[in-house]
């Protein structure tokens, strides 16, 4: 923009930048005054060669010069009368003479400005078939542009245009070519850069107009509007998708121009003005940037940043190569195009990772086979297809050459994108919380409370994602290309929400599929409305601890247990850190024994494992024969008001007395009832009352024939019937109700285990690693 508008234009962007109204103005009047100085030196230099602009008769050739003399004398005339004071007096009395260097900054700016519009008018004329000398240009563009400016029309509208269209007639230019020169340079160089500044100004205006503001906001809460906005986010998940394809797109058509000889009869021009050693690399450098673009654009679908990095470069540099290989005109306009518009959308590029392993990767990698695959099928067709075939020929008529030299360039850009889909896009290392971190993470949970599985995230083998402003903790583990969180957030009720969105933006970013394993009932909605899936995974038990005692015929079983144990001369002992170095050695001895008796390995996540740093966050239930430890198990204690105790790991010697384990629990029940705790938690019983109705989901009922024709494999019905005697034994109103992946709940209402009603795990997609974790538990409880 020209005159008052372009004026007006900056002022807004100075005011934005906090310049007051009155150094803005004094600012882009130096500005206007130093615009034509770099027209001056282009006139200068044309002149100084020896060009005029062709003109019709001898009137209009003296006009001209008087014009290109004038033009040449500003640039001196500027810095004489700019450096006094006298005729600077509208600039702040505060502010004193402009500087020398800071004019000469202003030249050099416009020398550049009018140097780059000077190229584009030749290079439009060019590109419509008119053939004009670079300096002969110069010296008419200097004339038209110099009258244009004193007519004061913006952009010199038609006195620019007639005048250069005469001296381009008189030069013996097409008229018709010339025509069409001059308006793809306005188009180009004028339109374009209007239409910018008009939204770039258009926005700063509307930020500044409280009118203008208050209409917007009214805008967004209209109903018409909010009902738009769903479909707008689908159409924005879906402008990226484009963007991918574009990028696809301009790999394709980098290989297909490198393929097709029908695409090389400019490569004859361009030989006329470029080297062909230029040429040829730029050729083959082609084809490695197009396979890369190919692969790249499944990064730009992700959302990946480094990708959107990447393929940036790659389309600037391949929109010069196709230049030069060819002059390539409309290629390098279409990659430009494609840079800029994932240039408007760079925003969206904020993924540090993305699954390359998932079905949508391996439909782009399929697709990036297919295209290199039929580009190798056209070169070796062309090979096989030549008489005499030289690899290293080069020249205008060497196309099987060039693309059999090429096909050892797709060949390499494929081995780029794998080494760098290797090492480009690696997830960041998740760090494991150290001692320190524990102790913080145990006193967030005695100010919070915690749920079921609070106290396994002290075992260190769990990453921590502070969510919500560090309101909530989430423990999590990686598996695979998933970010697996043990129960739901702990913290402050009211910021769970936030957490878990939160949770699931920082797995996007991982290129990850957050999933959350053993949600409590209440929290089931709320995921559900953040956009999980639910699913059931076995039940688990609760015995109120306000009504276990070992009198009366309901704990019989318990009773005759600790009779026995005094019999056998048990004794039962609870333990709290620190332990000395011959209990954890007698532990150690134990625990070594089950496992080997067993068959069974150490576990993890959901389920506790024998480590002296773990074991010394919570008390120890012993059991000795005399001196002689024959048994142990590791208590989760409850956190806040919420909270309940229950058992970890319960191991014993293979030749423990009969019933030791018994005694254990009933000597347990009691301590946890000395403590204060309401509830006590039996355990989980896998894919228990799972899929049993004929209206559940297939992998329910996939889950239901497991648990009824799986015990071959795992008892998970000796399991359930464990948890359920235990459970009844404790209380006839205990119960556990629906889990997907491990989730309880107790009612005072309901004295047997609930039928397949309510609750789930909210997972993403179904996670194996914690079912793995389950079987174990059982395992050990039994």
């Amino acid at each position: 923009l020209s005159g008052a508008v372009g004026s007006g234009v900056r002022l807004l962007g100075l005011k934005g930048h906090g310049i007051t109204l009155r150094n803005g103005a004094a600012l882009v009047g130096l500005q206007i005054l130093s615009l034509p100085l770099g027209l001056s030196v282009l006139v200068i230099g044309a002149l100084a060669s020896g060009h005029l602009p062709a003109t019709p008769n001898h009137a209009s050739h003296v006009l001209a010069l008087l014009v290109l003399l004038a033009a040449a004398l500003y640039l001196p005339l500027y810095f004489v009368l700019t450096g006094r004071r006298k005729l600077m007096g509208w600039l702040p009395e505060e502010q004193g003479v402009p500087p020398l260097a800071l004019r000469a900054h202003l030249a050099l700016l416009s020398l550049i400005d009018w140097a780059l519009a000077a190229a584009t008018l030749w290079l439009c004329l060019y590109l419509a078939g008119a053939q004009v000398s670079p300096l002969e240009l110069l010296a008419a563009f200097g004339a038209a542009a110099t009258l244009g400016l004193v007519s004061m029309i913006p952009g010199g509208l038609g006195v620019f245009d007639g005048l250069l269209l005469l001296a381009l007639s008189a030069a013996g230019v097409p008229v018709g070519a010339a025509g069409a020169g001059l308006f793809l340079f306005r188009v180009v160089y004028y339109l374009l850069p209007m239409l910018l500044a008009l939204w770039l100004g258009a926005g700063m205006l509307a930020q500044r107009m409280p009118a203008l503001t208050r209409l917007r906001e009214r805008m967004a809460a209209h109903p018409l509007i909010e009902l738009l906005v769903v479909p707008a986010g689908y159409l924005a998940n879906f402008g990226i998708r484009v963007l991918a394809l574009l990028t696809f797109g301009a790999g394709v058509l980098l290989l297909i121009s490198a393929a097709l000889p029908s695409l090389h009869q400019r490569f004859l021009h361009a030989a006329g003005f470029i080297s062909m050693p230029v040429l040829e690399g730029s050729h083959w450098l082609s084809i490695v940037i197009g396979v890369l673009l190919l692969g790249l654009a499944r990064g730009i679908d992700g959302r990946l940043r480094v990708a959107y990095r990447a393929v940036q470069w790659l389309l600037w540099l391949a929109a010069l190569l196709v230049l030069l290989k060819g002059l390539h005109w409309g290629e390098a306009l279409f990659l430009l195009a494609v840079s800029l518009l994932l240039r408007a959308r760079r925003q969206d590029f904020s993924q540090r990772a993305v699954n390359m392993a998932s079905g949508v990767s391996l439909g782009w990698l399929l697709g990036l086979l297919l295209v290199v695959a039929a580009f190798f099928a056209v070169g070796v067709a062309d090979i096989l297809g030549q008489d005499s075939f030289d690899l290293l020929a080069t020249g205008a008529y060497a196309h099987a050459s060039r693309l059999a030299r090429g096909l050892a360039a797709a060949l390499l850009g494929l081995a780029l994108y794998l080494a760098w889909h290797a090492f480009a896009i690696r997830r960041p290392k998740l760090p494991l919380p150290d001692h320190a971190e524990l102790e913080r993470v145990r006193a967030f949970y005695a100010q919070y409370g915690g749920g079921a599985f609070a106290h396994l995230n002290l075992m260190g083998d769990k990453h921590l994602f502070w969510g919500a402003g560090h309101r909530t903790l989430i423990a999590y583990g990686s598996v695979r290309h998933r970010l697996i969180a043990l129960g739901a957030p702990c913290g402050d009720p009211a910021a769970q929400a936030q957490a878990i969105l939160d949770f699931r933006r920082y797995a996007d970013s991982m290129g990850c599929a957050p999933a959350f394993y053993a949600v409590l009932e209440p929290d089931l909605a709320r995921f559900h409305d953040l956009g999980f899936d639910l699913f059931k995974l076995g039940e688990l038990a609760l015995i109120p601890l306000a009504d276990f005692s070992l009198t009366g015929k309901r704990w019989e079983d318990l009773r005759q247990a600790v009779n026995r144990a005094a019999r056998e001369k048990l004794s039962f002992r609870m333990a709290v850190a620190p332990f000395d170095s011959a209990l954890l050695v007698a532990l150690e001895q134990v625990s070594d024994a089950w496992l080997a008796d067993k068959g069974a390995a150490e576990k993890g996540y959901s389920l506790g494992r024998f480590d002296p740093a773990y074991l010394a966050w919570g008390p120890l239930a012993l059991v000795y024969r005399e001196d002689e430890l024959v048994a142990f198990a590791n208590l989760l204690p409850g956190y806040g008001t919420q909270g309940y105790s229950g058992i970890d790991l319960m191991r014993h010697l293979p030749d423990a007395p009969r019933g030791c384990m018994d005694f254990l629990f009933a000597n347990v029940l009691g301590w946890a009832k000395e403590q204060g705790h309401a509830w006590f938690s039996l355990g989980m019983a896998p894919l228990s009352n799972v899929g049993t109705t004929p209206y559940a989901r297939l992998n329910e009922r996939l889950a239901a024939l497991a648990f009824r024709h799986g015990n071959r494999f795992y008892n998970y019905q000796g399991v359930r019937r464990y948890r359920k005697n235990s459970a009844r034994s404790g209380s006839a109103r205990t119960w556990p109700t629906r889990a997907a992946c491990g989730y309880q709940r107790c009612s005072p209402t309901s004295p047997r285990w609930s039928p397949v009603a309510t609750g789930a795990c909210c997972c993403l997609e179904p996670c194996s690693r914690p079912r793995k974790n389950q079987r174990g538990s059982a395992r050990r409880i039994t």
